[in-house]
């Protein structure tokens, strides 16, 4: 079961120390990982912190910095692309810790209606809710 539900959770990035770059959600649904594969196989460090791979030397200097083990190719540049728009505006908050958040709900915020209305799009067989929220009082 929890294998289930944890597909169904994100991060909010605050300082950096508990997400990872390329293999955790926390910038849209999908991590990086699997969004990007042909960058992730270039990545030089695959299990980075978002920390690692954030650089503020100056308040006008603030910067996402992946490193890759060689130069991109023509045909790579689009996925290069698409990763710099999703990284645009996202930052690293040295003053906030990272948090966890629902990424079934708008707000972020566990509901167990959340939950049952994302398990009945994922579950292949009908979901037995008579069986389960039956009222026998």
């Amino acid at each position: 079961m929890g294998q289930l539900v944890t597909q169904f959770f994100g991060f909010e990035v605050g300082d950096g120390q508990n997400v990872r770059f390329w293999k955790d959600k926390w910038c849209g649904t999908t991590p990086f990982c699997e969004a990007f594969p042909s960058l992730f196989v270039t990545a030089t460090s695959k299990e980075a912190w978002a920390n690692e791979v954030w650089t503020a030397e100056e308040e006008r200097r603030r910067s996402w910095t992946p490193s890759f083990n060689r130069p991109f190719n023509d045909w790579e540049m689009e996925e290069v692309g698409r990763l710099l728009c999703c990284l645009d505006g996202k930052m690293v908050r040295v003053d906030e810790e990272d948090r966890v958040r629902w990424v079934e709900s708008k707000d972020g915020v566990f509901s167990v209606k959340s939950l049952y209305r994302a398990l009945l799009l994922v579950s292949l067989a009908s979901f037995p809710s008579k069986i389960i929220w039956n009222s026998y009082v």
